[in-house]
């Protein structure tokens, strides 16, 4: 074999080596603790991919979890999110899923009365994980659609 394809051949291997060894422990920092998936880190993921910011929220997940960016990308791409998809319609459903304590539909109720939408509809959109747009068509008819 010529020198020069042996050489090829042993720079691929090293470049192969490092590659794989770089996916195998990723950038992991010892001294740093992780949380894990918490309540509080699924709603900043839920609300960061609501909102259409993926990388934020692979950011957030890998911070979290100390999980490889591949590892990752591929939880977020799967990540399901109350109140994402067909619409309105999944919001909805969180009221009828029960998604929704008893606790925060009072308090919705009560912010409705008082006409505080704007608080209504963040506290719906952080407890259901819906959308902006979805907390505000659900707020919006609140009063006269929902049985409370």
């Amino acid at each position: 074999m010529p020198p020069f394809v042996k050489l090829v051949v042993i720079v691929a291997i090293v470049v192969m080596v490092v590659v794989l060894w770089g996916r195998v422990m990723g950038r992991r920092d010892p001294d740093r603790e992780l949380v894990g998936l918490t309540d509080a880190v699924r709603a900043k993921v839920s609300r960061e991919i609501s909102a259409g910011h993926k990388i934020n929220a692979i950011k957030i997940y890998r911070e979290a979890t100390g999980a490889a960016l591949t590892d990752a990308k591929s939880a977020i791409d799967n990540w399901f999110v109350p109140g994402r998809g067909p619409g309105v319609r999944d919001a909805a459903s969180s009221w009828s899923e029960g998604r929704l304590t008893d606790e925060a539909r009072s308090r919705i109720s009560e912010l409705v009365r008082a006409g505080r939408r704007e608080d209504a509809m963040a506290l719906y959109a952080e407890a259901t994980g819906a959308s902006r747009s979805e907390a505000q068509a659900i707020i919006r008819t609140w009063d006269t659609a929902q049985n409370y």
